[in-house]
């Protein structure tokens, strides 16, 4: 669901009280604009919280890449580069097959390959 769907959502039942309410087709009408009126300054200042939020966590995303070492920023790829490699050997037999390991080492895969799509996702 958007979050405009969700905001007339919360504005219908409003809109249909004013549709019942025993008042001339003037005033109606008035009431009718006035509820537009507040749904768009509402509409309004939910798209310029979702711009804080994203300017938030662009700022955080930068400073994390501008500071720290290159192993704190690459440690998720190192890791999942030397998992596919164990995996790759135990099936070739090089290395003695353990269904632990394999298992957490999917598991890992997993989430990480997630995590990233979500975070380019943003």
């Amino acid at each position: 669901m958007s979050l405009f769907g969700f905001l007339g959502d919360i504005f219908k039942p409003a809109a249909d009280l004013i549709d019942n309410v025993h008042t001339s087709d003037e005033e109606r009408m008035q009431l009718r604009n006035q509820l537009a009126q507040i749904e768009a300054q509402v509409s309004i200042k939910m798209m310029e919280l979702q711009s804080t939020v994203i300017e938030a966590n662009a700022s955080v995303a930068k400073a994390e890449q501008q500071h720290g070492n290159l192993l704190s920023k690459s440690w998720r790829p190192i890791v999942s580069l030397g998992l596919t490699c164990l995996l790759i050997a135990m099936g070739m037999g090089f290395v003695p097959m353990n269904e632990f390991l394999a298992q957490i080492s999917g598991a890992f895969l997993g989430i990480y390959g997630i995590g990233r799509s979500v975070e380019k996702r943003k």
